[in-house]
C-alpha cells in the first residue's frame, strides 16, 4: 500500500519524518517517480507475459510522448496544498480552520478526536479547510 510504501521510501532516503508536507516538492516528486518506475516495470512485464507488445503499438507510444511533454502538477505543488484556480477561501472558513489547526497542536487529544471526526464525517479529510464552516463548527462546538 501507498503509506507502507512512503514510511519505507522515507527510510531508505535517510528521512526520520513520515508527514509528507515536511518534505519538500522535490522529495515528494521522487518518490511518485520511484512508484511510477516500479509500476511501468511491473506492468511491461506483465504484458511481456500476456504476449502484448507495447513498444509495436503506436497508439501506445504516441501517448508516452504525449505524456512526457505534458507540466508535471508538483510544479504547482501538491494537490492537497494548492488552492483550485481562481477560488478564495471564505475568511469566516479559514479562521475555523486556524481554530481547529491550533488546537491540535496544542492538545494531542484534540488531535485525536479531530482524526476521529474525519475519519467519521470527513471521509478521511482532515485539512481543516477542505471541509464547510458548518462542519468545522460542529467539531468546535462538540470539543469545547
Amino acid at each position: 500500500n501507498f503509506k507502507e510504501s512512503w514510511t519505507k521510501y522515507c527510510a531508505v532516503n535517510g528521512k526520520t519524518k513520515y508527514d509528507p508536507a515536511r518534505h519538500d516538492d522535490n522529495f515528494m516528486k521522487g518518490f511518485v517517480d520511484y512508484i511510477g518506475e516500479l509500476a511501468a516495470h511491473g506492468l511491461a512485464a506483465l504484458a511481456q507475459q500476456q504476449g502484448i507488445n507495447l513498444e509495436s503499438d503506436p497508439t501506445f507510444q504516441q501517448n508516452i510522448q504525449m505524456k512526457r511533454g505534458a507540466n508535471s502538477s508538483f510544479e504547482q505543488g501538491p494537490a492537497a496544498k494548492r488552492q483550485a484556480a481562481g477560488v478564495s477561501l471564505d475568511p469566516t472558513l479559514l479562521g475555523l480552520a486556524e481554530q481547529v489547526k491550533a488546537l491540535q497542536k496544542s492538545n494531542p487529544a484534540a488531535k485525536e478526536a479531530w482524526t476521529m471526526y474525519c475519519d467519521g464525517t470527513a471521509g478521511g479529510i482532515k485539512d481543516p479547510t477542505r471541509h464547510d464552516a458548518s462542519s468545522l463548527q460542529t467539531f468546535l462546538a462538540s470539543y469545547a
